[in-house]
């Protein structure tokens, strides 16, 4: 996050007013995080809603680190990520390290829903003006401007 343009002026600010920069931080990571979550969960497809519902994010402060991610615990969650089998494998999508498909069976199309909402937060930088506005928020309830 050091490259977002007048953080570190913002940091210093806070900072310098008693705040916590870790907390503010966070906090605004988790609302960056919670706007991933929320086009992951429009983009998943639905079938019982057990994937969409398993979409979750969570934050926390690990040093010096502040660490916040989007992410499912279900056991199939990969399978429309990537597809599967014959249809997974012409699907044109760029695939991790490790996801194979069987050659002998028409398994189905990737659907992504994680990327693209992952993706979308890079290419927009959402996360990163949630931090901001956390920050800046901060630094006005301190009395600050």
């Amino acid at each position: 996050m050091a490259s977002i343009d007048g953080l570190d002026e913002l940091l210093a600010t806070l900072s310098g007013l008693g705040g916590d920069v870790k907390q503010s931080c966070l906090k605004g990571g988790r609302r960056g995080m919670k706007k991933v979550q929320k086009n992951a969960k429009m983009l998943c497809p639905v079938d019982t809603g057990e994937l969409r519902n398993s979409i979750k994010e969570d934050g926390e402060i690990n040093g010096d680190e502040i660490n916040c991610k989007v992410y499912t615990n279900c056991d199939h969650a990969a399978y429309p990520e990537f597809g599967t089998g014959q249809r997974g494998a012409e699907s044109n999508i760029d695939r991790p390290e490790g996801i194979s498909y069987k050659a002998d069976w028409k398994g189905m199309p990737a659907q992504p829903y994680m990327t693209p909402a992952y993706l979308h937060a890079k290419n927009t930088g959402e996360v990163e003006q949630e931090v901001i506005k956390s920050i800046q928020q901060d630094i006005r309830k301190l009395g600050g401007k």
